[in-house]
């Protein structure tokens, strides 16, 4: 049995408990990332690569995130991403991009690393 910490028990937990009130996006990303925790028992960086830019390709620009999340993280108390942002921030957004969904959008340059040697 896979053992997760209390972020990613919360992240599963919101996916169960707002599955009805998520948007589309959301529940498709969240789902993605459900994925990846579960079938995935140490994910490598190769893995965690492939995820974000499947990510980038569903949310497609940032209009489409703020369209569905706001400039300032309207759902973060419910979306399932909300459950990985540091405490004292209620929200995420373009500007302060604390959850998964931002990161890989303002942060494109993350998922290249370079080869170690």
């Amino acid at each position: 049995m896979t053992h997760y910490g209390l972020q990613t028990m919360d992240f599963l937990d919101r996916i169960k408990k707002f599955e009805g009130e998520l948007p589309p996006l959301l529940l498709e990303m969240a789902e993605l990332l459900k994925r990846m925790i579960t079938e995935i028992e140490r994910p490598q960086l190769e893995d965690v690569q492939r995820m974000q830019a499947e990510l980038r390709r569903m949310i497609g620009g940032s209009e489409r995130l703020v369209a569905v999340c706001g400039a300032e993280g309207k759902l973060c108390l419910q979306c399932p991403f909300g459950a990985y942002l540091p405490s004292g921030f209620p929200f995420a957004s373009p500007e302060q991009p604390l959850c998964l969904p931002w990161i890989v959008l303002t942060y494109p340059e993350a998922q290249v690393q370079p080869a170690s040697q």
